[in-house]
């Protein structure tokens, strides 16, 4: 009987915004006091530390706040525990997967189908200069609109969202404030990420005026 002995590991990339996998094997992490791994492109890595026989540390540069994150985990749940997922503090974008294989997988794939969905039903599949970019910024947009922390400053929290090529535009329904957002770059993806608030202000009696956005960023 052919056993497994490896845990599969999946984390996003802080730099390119892609998973990279990677097998662990369960030897490895009992003797090393610490295991590393780095995406192909060279810019993000993970590391794994055994703190003693029975808690790791994980630490991970986040791609939704900016900041570098540390995660514990026990021995027997990287052993025994089919997935263990770990979610940015800040954002709640998922960060990290470690567990059985083809789990790990299914649940990157399932990500990953979420956003080819969306792009298929509003039918930009070759319209966007990043695609998997604007996703994640309309997500991020539509957390903080959750949050009652998209509104503009004569009050109003309609606001209308257009989809541009490297940009989401925002705009008041009831002044006509706007805003826009780049999305084109993984850099535009992390300023987004680091946002708390987004502001629409200026002229709320005319609608041909010039408008500005204030976006306040989470602390550090």
């Amino acid at each position: 009987m052919l056993i497994d002995t490896s845990v599969t590991v999946a984390y996003k990339c802080s730099s390119c915004g892609g998973y990279i996998f990677f097998d662990v094997s369960y030897f490895d992490l009992l003797s090393k006091k610490k295991y590393h791994a780095a995406c192909c492109c060279n810019n993000s890595r993970i590391f794994i530390f055994k703190e003693n026989f029975r808690d790791y540390k994980l630490q991970i540069d986040c791609i939704g706040c900016g900041n570098n994150h540390t995660y514990s985990i026990k021995r027997k749940d990287i052993i025994g525990k089919d997935i263990s997922v770990f979610s940015c503090p800040v954002t709640g974008i998922q960060q990290c997967f470690i567990g059985n294989g083809d789990l790990v997988r299914n649940k990157v794939d399932s990500l990953e189908k979420e956003m080819d969905a969306l792009i298929d039903k509003l039918g930009y599949d070759n319209y966007f200069k990043n695609t998997r970019v604007m996703y994640d910024s309309l997500n991020r947009i539509h957390d903080i609109a959750e949050q009652g922390s998209l509104v503009c400053e004569c009050g109003n929290g309609d606001i209308e969202l257009s989809l541009l090529s490297d940009r989401i535009y925002m705009r008041c329904r009831k002044c006509y404030a706007t805003a826009e957002v780049r999305a084109a770059s993984n850099e535009d993806l992390k300023e987004l990420f680091a946002v708390r608030h987004i502001f629409l202000t200026g002229n709320e009696n005319y609608k041909g005026s010039d408008s500005k956005s204030f976006l306040q960023k989470t602390d550090g």
